[in-house]
């Protein structure tokens, strides 16, 4: 009823009052809230043929404001294993994280991975990018061993495509242990993504 009431009064006004009405339904209150962000694990977003998850949060926000409050969240609320600052300044912030993924778990086995990749925000006048991309994983037992080496160990490795495209990583009485991994990554991504909107709304 109410999408029918405001179809005739857009047909029955002049052209001003059309585009005022359409504008106060459209738009959220204090910013762009972007809804319906969250990525898929069955549409994996890839660009010259690497991975990378990319959105834009438009918010009535300066530069300096982008920043601090991305800064905030990554060093109070992100919470990876490891996390390094590359870069951070009024236009953007570079980071390389690892997170430990415990894809599953039961009394047998215990099914867990690593996932590291660079997460960027570049910040405008009124919109900040968020982009993550560069994804290297590596299973549980394999990182916690070359975490505890001295020197460069040669251990297996898989990139974002590997994992998440081309479905290359397999285990020992798991089926399909790429999708399961993929699903897990896209959960993270989405959780980012859905914390920083939180973070760029507050008042």
């Amino acid at each position: 009823m109410l999408m029918r009431n405001i179809s005739i009064a857009l047909t029955n006004k002049g052209l001003v009052f059309k585009l005022f009405l359409l504008f106060l339904f459209l738009s959220p209150i204090g910013g762009y809230a972007q809804k319906n962000l969250n990525f898929s694990k069955d549409s994996i977003p890839v660009v010259n043929g690497e991975v990378v998850f990319s959105v834009i949060f438009e918010y009535d926000l300066d530069k300096v404001e982008f920043m601090k409050r991305s800064v905030a969240y990554l060093n109070g609320k992100l919470e990876p294993y490891s996390g390094l600052f590359l870069a951070s300044n009024r236009d953007s912030t570079v980071c390389r994280i690892t997170d430990y993924f415990e894809v599953d778990s039961n009394i047998a086995q215990l099914f867990a991975i690593y996932a590291t990749y660079s997460l960027k925000l570049n910040y405008e006048k009124g919109k900040c990018r968020l982009t993550i991309w560069d994804f290297s994983y590596m299973d549980k037992s394999f990182f916690e061993t070359q975490e505890a080496s001295d020197r460069k160990l040669n251990m297996p490795e898989y990139t974002g495509e590997d994992m998440m495209i081309k479905k290359n990583y397999t285990r020992l009485m798991k089926k399909d242990p790429s999708s399961q991994v993929t699903e897990t990554t896209v959960n993270r991504i989405n959780e980012i993504i859905d914390n920083l909107e939180l973070t760029f709304s507050r008042k």
